[in-house]
């Protein structure tokens, strides 16, 4: 059948100049599996604006008063379950969804009750979940079995929603997909493999998902990029559904986070979004949708971002005529906000700021807080162990992101009644751990103080004499308190932590530096430090020479030996003279050139006879 103007309007087929794609009743907000955390004045106000534009719990447009706006009321339902605070009004609207159903999801209205649509029940089948109702009886339907007869079976569209429509109309897109993908695993339905693989099948190869499907007859189902158009408010509805499936496969969550980074990558300086080739100016519809997908996936600071590029396109507390009782409602762009505060929001706007406010409230929960005025603190941890980290004097509410160590990506920490928050954090086994807070207006850094023991009767030892250059000594440890924390400083050592054994002491292999040189090792704990050298040898000539003396035994002097350095002469492999190197690192002996010779070659070989040597030719004396 031909489908009349209302008719086309409810269903979402027509889109309003200035609105997104995603302004469709059958295309709208997202929803996440559980309340988020207290939300901002600024969401508050949002969904209590919205919450006087309903009658009786639905939406009814002025320009359409006998067509009730059904998707737009599941819209706002599940808005207010994901900023939390209104379950009161969300049992409202359940209850008047609950005889509206067919008429949401099916032709009954207009007199042909066999027409049903896919995306209306997928998305009914996710608002009943949320809000409490029974899911396999609510409105008179099993949404389940509705759903899962909608998926079909087998063939190059498997697993595709398809509507079931007198005339072979097929509205069944992305939108609808993702939202039957998340109903039915919760339901934990066996259609929701095929029905996630089919979704999964519209991301495009840059990350981003289309939003409407190939044709019903095509030999190719998936996205072709460079074909299909990018699309934000489809790929942000889409992580922010699956995100919402738990546990998720891996191809799920490889998926979520090509998107994410699809986003990351096309969000503005200012932290905006545009939506697609249809609405290519920043606009709240598709920045609020990504500034919720973002923080599903936890990128605060992109998500705070977008949030708070938002909240500057809304209605402020207390706005003076003609936006007077309007508080909290939210411009889908600044030329709509601008004509507000000319004309007010009249009958022929209001759908526009219904569907503004509805898809981009959700983000605008992320707005976050100033860090002026906020004190950091953080319990002493030892490497490897938990340390709390607790944020003081902000207000109730506000968010504020939180990275460094062991936080993949940023993490999002919100203000609880007491006007605090905390976090745990882990301790790096290595390095000065820092963590960064950051807020609309700046950041702030902060470390974990460390739980040394103390030195006080602590022994560093080392090996004594000479050691090769470049080869591995133990330190030893004694007197410590059993399990004291320690960093061991020395050559080669950055901050390495060592603990001391039930007994007090504790042993560390080193490995020396490569040159000659004393090398010095320090323990360092919460009162001081103590250290300990050990000497090191490495590779050098000797100087070897035969000063003239008298006698049958010349001088062999031997230079360049370490103070104390063991030394030997030898000649022919047989040892002549050894000894140890003065002060200034001079050794002297005698050599006789043996009975026949004219000549020898002496060798001198210090404490390591491979890195340390040098050698001269001793003639015999010539007889007189």
């Amino acid at each position: 059948m031909k489908l009349s103007l209302s008719r086309s309007v409810v269903l979402g087929v027509a889109v309003s100049l200035g609105t997104s794609v995603l302004a469709q009743p059958l295309l709208s907000a997202p929803a996440t599996a559980a309340p988020a955390d207290p939300a901002s004045s600024a969401a508050r106000s949002a969904t209590g604006w919205l919450a006087t534009q309903l009658t009786d719990g639905l939406v009814i447009n002025p320009n359409y008063p006998d067509f009730p706006d059904y998707g737009l009321t599941a819209d706002i339902a599940l808005s207010m379950d994901e900023v939390g605070g209104d379950q009161a009004l969300v049992r409202q609207i359940r209850q008047a969804m609950s005889s509206r159903v067919a008429s949401y999801a099916t032709g009954v209205d207009y007199g042909v009750p066999g027409d049903l649509y896919s995306g209306s029940f997928a998305k009914a089948l996710v608002f009943a979940q949320v809000s409490g109702a029974d899911a396999r009886a609510y409105g008179g339907f099993d949404l389940v079995q509705q759903v899962e007869d909608r998926v079909i079976a087998s063939g190059p569209t498997a697993g595709r929603l398809a509507d079931q429509v007198d005339g072979g109309a097929d509205y069944a897109n992305t939108f609808g997909q993702v939202f039957a993908a998340r109903g039915l695993s919760a339901a934990g339905s066996a259609k929701a493999a095929p029905v996630t693989d089919f979704l999964l099948r519209q991301q495009c190869t840059s990350g981003y998902f289309r939003v409407f499907f190939s044709a019903a007859d095509a030999a190719e189902q998936s996205c072709v990029e460079g074909t299909d158009p990018t699309d934000t408010d489809t790929t942000a509805l889409v992580v922010s559904q699956l995100s919402a499936i738990s546990p998720r496969p891996a191809r799920v969550q490889a998926a979520i986070d090509r998107a994410v980074a699809w986003l990351v990558a096309n969000q503005r300086t200012d932290g905006s979004f545009v939506g697609s080739a249809f609405t290519p100016d920043p606009n709240s519809n598709s920045t609020g949708l990504a500034a919720a997908a973002l923080a599903s996936a936890g990128r605060c600071e992109q998500a705070g971002r977008a949030a708070e590029w938002v909240e500057g396109r809304q209605v402020a507390p207390g706005a003076a005529a003609p936006l007077a009782g309007e508080d909290g409602a939210i411009a889908y762009a600044d030329d709509a906000l601008t004509a507000a505060r000319a004309d007010g929001i009249t009958d022929a706007t209001r759908d526009q700021w219904w569907r503004a406010t509805v898809q981009a409230v959700a983000g605008l929960t992320q707005a976050r807080g100033a860090v002026s005025g906020l004190t950091l603190t953080t319990t002493p941890a030892e490497p490897g162990s938990a340390s709390t980290l607790t944020i003081a004097g902000g207000r109730t509410g506000d968010r504020y992101c939180l990275s460094g160590p062991g936080v993949t990506g940023t993490r999002t920490l919100v203000v609880g009644a007491d006007g605090t928050t905390t976090a745990r954090v882990t301790v790096p086994t290595s390095g000065q751990p820092t963590w960064t807070v950051s807020g609309r207006d700046g950041s702030r850094t902060t470390t974990v103080g460390s739980a040394r023991g103390a030195v006080g009767g602590v022994r560093l030892a080392g090996p004594t004499g000479f050691h090769r250059a470049g080869g591995r000594v133990s330190l030893d440890v004694t007197g410590a308190a059993a399990g004291a924390r320690y960093v061991l400083e020395g050559p080669g050592l950055t901050g390495v932590t060592v603990y001391a054994g039930s007994d007090g002491t504790l042993t560390r292999s080193v490995t020396l530096p490569s040159g000659t040189g004393a090398a010095t090792y320090t323990l360092v704990g919460a009162d001081g430090r103590v250290s300990d050298v050990t000497d090191v040898l490495g590779k050098r000539r000797l100087k070897v020479t035969t000063p003239r003396g008298k006698g049958p035994r010349a001088r062999v002097l031997v230079r360049r030996l370490a103070a104390g350095e063991k030394v030997r002469l030898l000649v022919g492999g047989t040892v002549v003279a050894k000894g140890r190197a003065n002060d200034k690192g001079r050794f002297v002996g005698r050599v006789a050139v043996p009975q026949g010779r004219a000549k020898v070659r002496v060798r001198a070989v210090g404490q390591f006879a491979d890195l340390r040597s040098g050698s001269t030719v001793l003639k015999a004396k010539t007889q007189r």
